[in-house]
């Protein structure tokens, strides 16, 4: 029995003496535990097992509530970029064009879905906002409106009554309408910024207006 115990103590010392002896920097010793420890889990994954359907989802899809009030057609809604400038852009926008932040108090509702510290709904660098369903009609129907003038552009008359731009401003067509010598004529400029088209997606916005 003894004789057995000292050649296991000799054959320990001969691979204790074999190792080669290891000056290693901090930066080597941390990689080489990280190799040592390394596992082998890699064989009991299948590649089934990596199929990950939420992927095919859409990041920027309402929260089920604000879809809700949305398909009962008593808010509009979309994703904005979340910069204080594009934040002062949206409220600074005449109605029906302009946006509100969604927060706890504006519609109760989504409460429980508005981040307890920047006190909004946010998605990765965007933020929700809405709109009564009614300015949504409403602008759809001035950019229809404007878009059917196209189709009028070499008739005149046929402008009377359509929007010049989202200012509310109209074309007015017909004999009342001629300038004459005492009229005062004054430059109006309208402004060429109109409120990103809104899409059923909700895609993310750029904060580019169109």
């Amino acid at each position: 029995m003894g004789k057995h115990h000292n050649t296991k103590k000799q054959e320990t010392l001969e691979k204790e003496v074999a190792k080669p002896q290891m000056n290693l920097t901090p930066e080597e010793a941390a990689v080489v535990s990280r190799i040592q420890a390394e596992d082998s889990n890699w064989k009991e994954v299948s590649e089934k097992d990596t199929l990950d359907y939420s992927l095919a989802e859409d990041p920027f899809k309402l929260p089920s509530a604000a879809k809700k009030l949305q398909d009962e057609r008593k808010f509009r809604f979309r994703w904005i970029e979340r910069t204080k400038e594009r934040i002062d852009q949206i409220r600074t926008l005449d109605v029906p064009r302009r946006w509100w932040i969604v927060n706890g108090d504006q519609i109760p509702e989504l409460a429980d879905q508005v981040d307890p510290v920047l006190g909004c709904i946010t998605k990765l660098d965007q933020l929700l906002v809405f709109k009564p369903y009614w300015m949504y009609d409403k602008e759809t129907e001035m950019k229809t409106r404007m878009a059917d003038s196209k189709d009028t552009a070499g008739n005149v008359d046929n402008k009377h009554g359509v929007p010049v731009d989202e200012s509310g401003s109209e074309f007015v067509a017909g004999k009342q309408a001629r300038v004459s010598g005492a009229d005062v004529v004054e430059l109006h400029e309208t402004g060429d910024e109109s409120e990103p088209a809104f899409v059923e997606g909700d895609a993310p916005d750029s904060g580019d207006i169109d």
